[in-house]
């Protein structure tokens, strides 16, 4: 136990500083606001349960958590959220939806009709592929709307695969005051997290290097090179890229979700079009060369120290277990390329 006499030591002891803490969630890295708090991470309650998918709600006179139920913010039967306080007004003034902001341009004609299935709609790709053409530019933001539940939760799957150097992310602006008339209300926002600074920094060399080689399949093969350089495999390790991308004296262990998302934030850098891609239990690649999608897995490369799977066109034994969206993301990506 610590011991504050008071005065300053207290304040500094127990000062709510931003957390830097980096959270996953079935192994794809969630952004999530914390606080550090007298050595501990302070989460809200409420952002565990949308990334996690229990309900939270206030009944007027207690927080409420159900847990067998997607998030709503709501309570059974209610029309309205739980309170909450709005967000402010920004010197912009008030963000007001307007039809034309559903998609500024039709993306979707581009792409392969086939991959628009259910909730992978032709609005969801107008609004995630604005994003991914207008980077962080995004005031205002293109959006459709998601209904919370398994629709929800299958949406932030797809933005999580995209994330590399930036992380793809629900969006509402901070000037949006009437957004509780919205509340299926979903834009994409793309951003660098602070966390990110050092390693970005830290790869420019290596992708400086990546630059002067000629093809996209030697790229590929020296950022596959490059990574089983900095890591080793571990089924039982947690690694991500801030500890990767760093200086270190020895390799970093990892699980396969950490290999899979480093490469991601390789690629990315490097303009390689790349997400990830898993069956029940494992996670590895997926990479745009010579205008095709093929499977990259570099922690197998890794493991067994030879081209086990690298830029393969099928991987056997290897059940996609979200084919639909994984179709959808290589047309966000590449546009016409599954035709």
């Amino acid at each position: 136990m610590a011991l504050i006499s008071g005065g300053q030591a207290a304040v500094d002891y127990l000062q709510a500083k931003p957390s830097t803490q980096v959270v996953y969630v079935d192994g794809q890295q969630v952004d999530m606001e914390a606080y550090f708090i007298h050595n501990n991470n302070f989460f809200m309650l409420r952002d565990i349960g949308k990334a996690v998918g229990f309900n939270v709600y206030w009944d007027g006179s207690a927080v409420q958590v159900e847990s067998g139920k997607p998030y709503t913010g709501m309570a059974p039967g209610g029309d309205q959220p739980a309170p909450t306080t709005p967000p402010a007004p920004t010197p912009s003034g008030e963000y007001t939806i307007s039809t034309d902001h559903w998609s500024r341009e039709d993306f979707s004609r581009q792409a392969n009709p086939a991959v628009f299935k259910g909730v992978y709609d032709r609005a969801l790709y107008n609004t995630i592929r604005q994003t991914l053409v207008d980077g962080d530019a995004i005031d205002p933001p293109a959006y459709t709307m998601v209904a919370k539940g398994a629709d929800y939760s299958a949406v932030v799957n797809v933005i999580g695969r995209l994330d590399n150097a930036k992380w793809f992310e629900h969006y509402v602006p901070a000037n949006f005051t009437n957004y509780w008339e919205y509340l299926d209300y979903f834009a994409v926002s793309s951003k660098v997290p602070p966390q990110f600074e050092a390693s970005l920094a830290f790869i420019q060399p290596v992708i400086a290097e990546v630059n002067r080689l000629s093809s996209t399949r030697e790229k590929v093969t020296y950022l596959n090179n490059y990574l089983c350089s900095l890591m080793a495999y571990d089924k039982n390790a947690i690694a991500v890229e801030s500890m990767i991308f760093s200086p270190h004296s020895e390799e970093v262990k990892g699980a396969c979700g950490a290999y899979a998302l480093a490469f991601n934030f390789l690629c990315g850098e490097a303009d390689i079009p790349c997400f990830t891609i898993s069956t029940s239990d494992h996670t590895w690649n997926l990479v745009y060369v010579d205008s095709q999608w093929l499977h990259m897995d570099v922690a197998a490369n890794d493991h067994y120290n030879r081209a086990y799977i690298l830029m393969a066109e099928t991987y056997p034994n290897h059940p996609d277990q979200a084919p639909a969206a994984t179709a959808f993301i290589k047309e966000l990506l590449v546009p016409g390329c599954t035709k």
